[in-house]
């Protein structure tokens, strides 16, 4: 039984080599094969004809022209079914796992990963393209981290839930029992001498401080109630801090403000968090939102390298800047080279409380 190499090329006579000149640039692995068939026109492998530099490179092994699929890969009957159902059918796609079991033929296999594989038909010759192990963990890493974040900001959402109905049960419940202990102590306490009624008293004063205490719990867990700008704002933020490994300090001194107020915050806030990590290179952040005056002021400071003159951040502090100015308001920065800038951003606050 003999078998041979189909080989008949399939790009335009005038122009042979402008596919594999746009394939060589390509930063996944791209690999392009002849097929082996036998003397009953059977596909039984393929032969490597060219490989762009992402394919050596994500291989343990040197490859060279006229490798052998089946002596070179991993799961070669997996991979030739591929072929044949490319060769037969125009393409196939193939779901591949690098992790403990290829790392002995593949660079980047200490991480468990899947990459799809597409195998094309492209006349005599068959294609093979995989997305980059590299390219396809940096993308797991990030959904990784996503999951983190909407876990954490689940938590905190069901920890303001929570606080939310202790301080019910709070008011509800266990101040009015005690209110109703400490009454029935009062009118019980006149059925007895002068000294019993003074116990009585001590008792009551003593579930009073207590009452007292409850009341002021609760109003601090009001104060500390957690706003939607603020859920919206951690929502925005988080994610652009998190690469950074940035710190992040958020404070909300005023009551709910209107939607297109909040809309403007959550704007300028993204924009000089984005610049301040990625452009400062700031590791810690600071917003702060409250009222000066007839003031609603949003000041934000970074530790970043400061913002130079001739910045090409310039459009977005200027988009910035105009914001403040559409709501009557203003924006000044006061920046140093190594120490950080601070942005304050104002606007009149009566225009919708007084």
């Amino acid at each position: 039984m003999t078998a041979h190499t189909q080989h008949e090329s399939c790009f335009a006579p005038s122009n042979p080599d402008a596919f594999v000149t746009i394939l060589a640039g390509i930063s996944d692995p791209v690999a392009i094969h002849d097929v082996v068939v036998d003397e009953w026109n059977t596909v039984t492998d393929a032969s490597l004809s060219w490989y762009n530099a992402a394919y050596a490179d994500c291989r343990i092994h040197p490859v060279t022209p006229g490798d052998s699929l089946m002596s070179t890969y991993v799961e070669p009957h997996r991979a030739l079914g591929h072929v044949c159902e490319a060769w037969d059918f125009g393409e196939s796609l193939q779901v591949f796992h690098l992790g403990n079991e290829t790392k002995s033929h593949y660079v980047h296999s200490d991480v468990e990963v899947e990459v799809f594989v597409r195998w094309k038909r492209f006349g005599n010759h068959i294609v093979e393209w995989s997305c980059s192990p590299l390219e396809v963990v940096a993308f797991q890493n990030f959904m990784k981290d996503q999951e983190s974040l909407v876990a954490i900001a689940g938590r905190k959402r069901a920890l303001a839930v929570e606080r939310e109905r202790i301080a019910r049960n709070l008011h509800d419940v266990v101040i009015q029992n005690l209110y109703a202990t400490a009454l029935s102590l009062s009118v019980s306490g006149r059925k007895y001498n002068t000294q019993i009624q003074e116990e009585f008293n001590k008792a009551i004063t003593s579930i009073d401080r207590v009452i007292a205490g409850i009341r002021s719990e609760i109003l601090d867990m009001e104060a500390q109630k957690v706003s939607q700008l603020r859920l919206q704002l951690e929502d925005c933020l988080i994610p652009l801090l998190e690469h950074a490994h940035a710190g992040f300090d958020l404070s909300i001194e005023v009551p709910t403000l209107p939607q297109d107020v909040q809309a403007h915050i959550r704007a300028v806030c993204i924009e000089a968090t984005s610049n301040a990590v990625r452009h400062g290179g700031a590791t810690s952040m600071g917003i702060r939102i409250a009222r000066h005056d007839n003031q609603l002021v949003l000041t934000i400071a970074d530790n970043g390298s400061g913002i130079s003159p001739g910045s090409h951040m310039q459009n977005g502090l200027h988009n910035m800047r105009e914001r403040a100015l559409s709501l009557g308001g203003n924006m000044e920065i006061h920046t140093q080279p190594e120490t950080g800038t601070i942005i304050s951003w104002s606007i009149p606050y009566p225009r919708w409380q007084s």
